[in-house]
């Protein structure tokens, strides 16, 4: 995945969250092709590979976006991904899981990016800088 500002393997090799973003999407990837039919037991769930593997893309982004930020980088989750994460994550993200697992959902304009509107349904400001 490019980010579209000129970044070449050795500057994603001194970034952490460009190594942490590569590196989980990577065994994501080799993990989903690799996962068979069969259910994958999670406490009380049974879920099959592909959902895990959703839960998993979703942790995955926004937490490597966490990381980058907090590194005082911004590396934008990519358009496509993040409007599929976004609709995975209405499926997955729900009433029961706040506040004990995710934030109320934050307002974003309409107009406002895919990237923002995942974040801000999972909890974070977009613009975290401004709410810091």
């Amino acid at each position: 995945m490019g980010e579209g500002r000129g970044d070449t393997s050795s500057h994603r090799a001194g970034n952490p969250a460009l190594v942490l973003r590569d590196s989980a999407t990577e065994v994501l990837a080799r993990w989903t092709a690799a996962v068979s039919g069969g259910l994958i037991t999670i406490r009380d769930r049974h879920l099959t590979g592909p959902m895990v593997a959703a839960a998993g893309a979703i942790e995955v982004a926004v937490h490597a976006w966490d990381v980058a930020r907090a590194c005082g980088e911004y590396h934008p989750i990519p358009t496509p991904l993040a409007e599929e994460l976004l609709d995975l994550a209405h499926l997955f993200v729900t009433r029961a899981d706040r506040p004990a697992r995710f934030a109320p959902p934050v307002t974003v304009p309409m107009h406002a990016p895919p990237q923002d509107h995942l974040l801000a349904y999972l909890g974070r400001h977009p613009d975290w800088h401004a709410h810091n």
